[in-house]
């Protein structure tokens, strides 16, 4: 049976808060950063065999067309007594994917997995800001910003050629091509200055745009030949200022046993508002939402 749509119709607003099927597994979109903050608590009835058991959560997420990968901070992640947190700034802009949690008890042994779905919204086509650049360790120094012009890409070749006597044709011995390079220009405002000159420095970036640049996939890199600031004056009286720097793309960096690193949120924070525990443990009502402050 065909499905009749009106275009004329509103959009249906997504939730701010989505949870699996057995409501174990629980996830808000983080918009200001493009991020999601994930919750795991499968005490939850019906519960999972065993809550008080488990001791840590491992947490895969699946993209369109790829195989599941672990989410950095729950490789596996905590879940003393079944409740645990992780937080993704890696996922890809604009298109669903699936997050699937998998408690691990304390002698290593597993429990049933739960799942649910999001979508982390992409720039709009248009939007000035229409480039993600994230830190890998430091979340909170990521930025979004102008993209001054699309790169273009080159992939060298990996080939040992030699002569065969008595041919016109020579041998080539060939290789995967090596992933594709290209210099990122960017445009941010003076007062984002000092935070894309730490970016920079921070080690593993990961760029990422909305789906239709189909000349600049998402990539991990590490910034080289960098230059700028340089003032452009793009951004209207504010005034502008360029940086630019070689992309070379590397592997994903390794996930297993990272920390939970969320924007703007650590121990060191949490020391800075609260002078006592016993204040910390007032102004939050579960781990889950002091270890997300206050999101989940």
């Amino acid at each position: 049976m065909p499905l009749i749509v009106d275009p004329s119709a509103p959009q249906v607003t997504p939730p701010d808060r989505v949870v699996s099927p057995e409501r174990w597994l629980a996830a808000v979109v983080d918009t200001s950063w493009a991020g999601v903050v994930l919750s795991y608590n499968c005490t939850t009835p019906p519960t999972v065999p065993a809550p008080g058991s488990v001791r840590k959560v491992r947490i895969l997420r699946t993209d369109p067309g790829s195989a599941p990968v672990p989410v950095r901070s729950a490789d596996p992640a905590w879940a003393l007594a079944g409740v645990g947190t992780a937080y993704d700034h890696e996922a890809p802009l604009g298109v669903p994917v699936i997050y699937t949690a998998t408690p691990i008890y304390a002698d290593g042994s597993t429990g049933p997995a739960t799942s649910l779905a999001v979508t982390v919204p992409a720039p709009e086509p248009g939007q000035e800001r229409d480039l993600w650049l994230k830190s890998v360790n430091e979340p909170s120094l990521s930025v979004q910003a102008m993209l001054v012009e699309r790169p273009e890409p080159s992939s060298a070749g990996r080939q040992d050629v030699a002569d065969v006597p008595g041919s016109p044709y020579r041998v080539v011995a060939y290789d995967e091509h090596a992933a594709e390079s290209y210099t990122l220009t960017i445009d941010v405002p003076p007062e984002q200055v000092d935070q894309v000159r730490a970016l920079l420095r921070s080690g593993v970036l990961l760029a990422q745009t909305r789906p239709g640049y189909i000349v600049m996939p998402d990539a991990y890199h590490v910034p080289s030949d960098l230059t700028g600031p340089t003032p452009t004056g793009r951004l209207g009286s504010s005034e502008g200022y360029q940086f630019s720097w070689a992309v070379e793309p590397v592997d994903r960096p390794a996930t297993g046993d990272a920390p939970m690193r969320m924007p703007g949120w650590s121990w060191d924070e949490v020391a800075r508002r609260f002078g006592t525990w016993d204040a910390v443990a007032a102004s939050y009502s579960s781990w889950a939402s002091l270890s997300t402050n206050g999101v989940l």
